[in-house]
């Protein structure tokens, strides 16, 4: 059964995060895939905790299995489109996403992969999503807790200094917040956030 947690571990695991992201995108002392899985592990060991399990026997369905599937095609194709733009407008937008994905230097793609597919983003939809967005949306209504979640997925990439992964973060914490908030299944969201990364990341790069 799903607990509701109080105010402070959520405002305690959202300052977890922030100092997590910065370690992982600006300190340069430890791998970006190792220091991502450890930090998701934990915040999604925090969420179980306060949150309790969020995931539904009922959720596994073939017709979530397909909305998960079309979401992933339908996020990845407006990366794909934004990315189009983007660069076509903005000079830094070329540099700043090639170092995005500079970091995939620091592993074998089939390793990346499987992080992407069971840890991170599984992960982060369970913490972002079922916990957080979860709590906000139970005390400021749906569309206010959407939004402000939202917003605080995008904050915390911001000590990564790149507007475009800042972007990036933006629509997609929309995206899946919308999602979460529209068919009320974490696994959907899981899926989508699993197959887009693996997608943009290792099968068909946007760059």
């Amino acid at each position: 059964m799903n607990k509701k947690p109080g105010v402070l571990p959520i405002l305690g695991s959202v300052c977890l995060a922030f100092v997590f992201w910065y370690f992982v995108f600006c300190s340069g002392i430890i791998n970006f895939w190792l220091g991502m899985s450890v930090a998701v592990t934990i915040l999604s060991l925090i969420a179980y905790r306060y949150g309790g399990p969020v995931l539904k026997r009922s959720e596994f369905t073939v017709a979530n299995l397909l909305r998960g599937l079309l979401a992933a095609a339908v996020l990845y194709a407006i990366f794909w489109v934004g990315n189009f733009l983007s660069q076509s407008i903005f000079l830094f937008a070329k540099p700043q996403v090639s170092a995005i994905y500079d970091i995939r230097s620091q592993a074998h793609p089939a390793l990346i992969a499987l992080v992407l597919l069971f840890v991170t983003s599984p992960g982060e939809e369970f913490f972002w999503r079922g916990f957080l967005q979860r709590w906000a949306m139970d005390r400021f209504g749906p569309f206010t807790g959407w939004l402000a979640v939202s917003g605080v997925y995008c904050a915390v990439h911001i000590v990564s200094g790149n507007t475009m992964l800042i972007l990036a973060a933006l629509v997609a914490g929309l995206f899946w917040g919308w999602l979460y908030r529209r068919t009320g299944s974490l696994l959907v969201c899981m899926l989508s956030h699993a197959l887009w990364t693996v997608t943009i990341f290792v099968l068909f790069p946007v760059l």
